[in-house]
């Protein structure tokens, strides 16, 4: 599905309707080239944007509101593993899927990363490069590693 849906050679403005097609619900949404979707546990709701080379890693649901903004290579990463002893860190059969949710009117820097089970509250900004670990509360802007509020918008 990625080769294909993600190539260069299919304009923006019908990429989503074929994703949709496929059995991802972004219909009404427009999606850049090079976009990696690893499953189809994916929402992504009308006028929002996601830009060249996201990589959304679908072990949990991820829903991404309206007029959201995605920036280029960006990830959206949904799963995790429980932590092992010092022999082995991440042990076989420990992996954790958590849903990521992006709310309505949020902007997503190029380069961020959002981790496990993290919620983007409505109208909130991720800067570029930043990484999330925690829930980001509605109509804020967060940065840097780990992300923190920088100010109310």
């Amino acid at each position: 599905m990625n080769r294909v849906f993600g190539s260069s050679l299919i304009p923006n403005r019908f990429r989503a309707e074929l994703l949709h097609r496929a059995g991802l619900a972004c219909r009404g949404a427009l999606i850049s080239d090079g976009v990696h979707f690893s499953g189809s546990e994916v929402s992504i709701g009308d006028g929002s944007f996601i830009n060249r080379e996201v990589y959304f890693d679908h072990g949990a649901q991820i829903t991404i509101g309206r007029n959201v903004a995605v920036g280029m290579r960006a990830m959206i990463v949904t799963s995790t593993h429980s932590l092992g002893t010092s022999m082995h860190r991440a042990p076989r059969g420990s992996w954790k899927p958590e849903p990521i949710t992006i709310d309505d009117g949020s902007w997503v820097g190029a380069g961020s990363i959002l981790l496990p089970g993290v919620t983007i509250g409505k109208g909130s900004v991720v800067a570029a490069g930043s990484v999330v670990t925690k829930d980001v509360p509605p109509n804020v802007l967060v940065a840097g590693i780990p992300a923190s509020v920088i100010r109310s918008l």
